[in-house]
């Protein structure tokens, strides 16, 4: 069978899909053969060696595609490596008690698989993409806008999971 991994992730504006096409493209430079695609448009897992779920943490949870993704899957989820991913404009302080914070958010999917590997990024925040009462609420939680994501230390990670590269 070919080494295949997939990268699944769920985004609301666009920010997680970024980092999963980086994900992607460092396992690819690793001589992985790799699929991208978001959480909900999977159907089947099992073609796949290993598995690489993502999403960004909203209100400290992870976006419901991800999590039904990994609750539709559990089965074949649980005969593959599977590592999860969270990103979080939290961890733009990266504060252990923060990291904690985000790490929280997948406690729903650890209950359901066990990752070989946990990767928690820090985000990026755009006020101008999102709606008028989010943005209020952001600004009255001083909630840093910008873009804080380290996408050397997000192909690094990449590069750490246990593939079999074909």
């Amino acid at each position: 069978m070919e080494e295949k991994v997939l990268v699944a992730y769920a985004t609301r504006y666009g920010s997680t899909r970024e980092v999963a096409g980086a994900i992607a493209a460092a396992l690819q430079e690793e001589g992985a053969a790799v699929d991208l695609m978001r959480a909900d448009e999977v159907a089947d897992v099992a073609p796949y060696t290993m598995v690489v779920i993502g999403s960004p943490v909203y209100a400290g949870k992870w976006l419901d595609d991800a999590l039904t993704m990994v609750t539709r899957h559990r089965e074949a989820l649980g005969r593959v490596p599977v590592a999860l991913f969270a990103v979080g404009i939290l961890i733009a302080e990266d504060t252990p008690e923060n990291r904690q914070k985000v790490e929280a958010a997948l406690d729903p999917a650890m209950q359901i698989v066990t990752p070989v590997s946990v990767g928690l990024f820090a985000g990026k925040l755009d006020a101008k993409a999102l709606s008028f009462p989010l943005r209020m609420m952001l600004k009255v939680m001083k909630t840093p806008e910008g873009d804080y994501r380290d996408m050397d230390a997000i192909g690094r990670w990449a590069k750490s999971l246990p593939v079999r590269k074909g």
